[in-house]
């Protein structure tokens, strides 16, 4: 059974040995990511620099896992992107691919491109998300238009 978690500004009043023991007991239960939420600190990098202010980083992390803010920061939006586009797959096949296309094309070179993307579909029995945005390119005024009525 999962201990409680208590909040965190009870936890700051612990003594060190004591703040080490309860925190080893939630990581051994929990995520850093669960103990964030519960906490309710804008993202994981906060736990690891309230460690820090607390000045028991060493006590608790393992070595293996010490705080990098640049690797954090993108394993974090990593994590995020991974979870929001694979609808929180556990782990992906070997035939499974990412295609993404960001051009600006006339209609006509578009249309190609969706034609061909929709026979590849038609044959693939695969599940798949796909997010589309089509934006129309401005012209420039060629003043060829006329407003009469």
């Amino acid at each position: 059974m999962k201990p409680d978690i208590m909040p965190l500004s009870e936890l700051e009043k612990l003594e060190e040995a004591e703040k080490i023991q309860t925190l080893q007991q939630y990581r051994a239960a929990y995520t850093i990511k669960d103990l964030s939420q519960a906490w309710q600190l804008s993202n994981p990098i906060q736990y690891y620099m309230w460690l820090k202010k607390q000045r028991i980083y060493e006590h608790i992390v393992r070595k293996a896992d010490k705080f990098e803010p640049a690797k954090e920061w993108r394993r974090l939006q990593e994590t995020e992107t991974r979870d929001y586009e694979r609808g929180r797959m556990k782990s992906l096949s070997a035939d499974q691919f990412r295609y993404q296309l960001d051009t600006e094309s006339s209609g006509v070179e578009l249309a190609h491109v969706f034609r061909r993307l929709a026979d590849f579909l038609q044959n693939d029995p695969g599940q798949f998300r796909c997010k589309i945005e089509l934006k129309a390119i401005a012209q420039p005024f060629t003043g060829e238009a006329s407003l009469e009525a």
